[in-house]
């Protein structure tokens, strides 16, 4: 499997993921719509600016390209409450993270049924639990959850694999841009105490690398399993959500 094709590529875990590739002689393709950062990257690899949402941009791009890999990891997140979101930041969540996905994956399909490649979606922890200010996100990852099982399930006839990785808390500006979204909000929300809380210096979160280990190695292992979670958080939670009460669940994410 030589060719890899990233959306979101530019930045964060996305970029961690082109780079390692790239180092290990892969045929790196990058798809995302900041331009600056894409001329960031490494020269070996082949850049395209455009929406993932753009269906036309998508294919004219994947016209002129090769891969037998896609890893989708291009999304946005931006933090709040639900009360305070506006339905056009609920729909940009699914624009992005949800529809963008689904449309870069169709018309990648055929290509990837021909060379029985592998799809790798890049969900979340968010993708199996929320919590408070994440729900537009935590929504949008629910989703792909559950589009990717199905999508697992109608392609394995044709030998394509279909993973997902499920990063809990990383230390990426895109993790960043989304806590600070929460001052469009103050100081008028009925939140604002518990924004501010929100917006005090974080330093939680594992380094890109980390995330990027586990998508390289979802790209060349054999025989991928269906999902790979990324920190210790992301493989408890989950766990954790299914046997405690629901009070008592909620209140250990509301303190965490």
């Amino acid at each position: 499997m030589n060719g890899v094709f990233i959306t979101g590529g530019a930045n964060g875990i996305g970029k961690a993921t082109a780079e390692q590739l790239v180092e290990k002689g892969y045929k790196v393709i990058v798809y995302d719509r900041d331009k600056t950062a894409l001329q960031d990257l490494p020269s070996a690899i082949t850049i395209y600016h455009g929406d993932v949402y753009d269906e036309d941009r998508v294919n004219e791009v994947l016209a002129e390209e090769e891969f037998s890999v896609l890893v989708n990891c291009a999304g946005v997140q931006e933090r709040g409450a639900i009360e305070d979101q506006s339905l056009d930041v609920v729909e940009e969540h699914f624009r992005s993270n949800v529809f963008g996905l689904l449309n870069v994956t169709r018309a990648a399909l055929p290509m990837l049924r021909e060379k029985q490649g592998r799809i790798i979606n890049i969900s979340s922890v968010a993708g199996k639990v929320s919590g408070p200010f994440f729900g537009a996100y935590a929504a949008s990852k629910h989703a792909v959850e559950g589009l990717s099982d199905a999508l697992r399930m109608e392609v394995c006839e044709f030998d394509v694999d279909v993973v997902v990785i499920e990063p809990g808390p990383i230390h990426t500006g895109f993790n960043e841009r989304g806590r600070q979204m929460v001052k469009r909000y103050l100081p008028d929300s009925i939140y604002a105490d518990r924004y501010r809380e929100l917006l005090e210096p974080e330093h939680r979160g594992a380094p890109t690398r980390v995330a990027a280990d586990r998508i390289v190695y979802a790209v060349e292992t054999d025989r991928p399993r269906a999902r790979y979670t990324v920190t210790r958080i992301a493989w408890i939670a989950p766990k954790l959500k299914t046997v405690l009460p629901t009070r008592l669940w909620d209140w250990l994410v509301r303190h965490w």
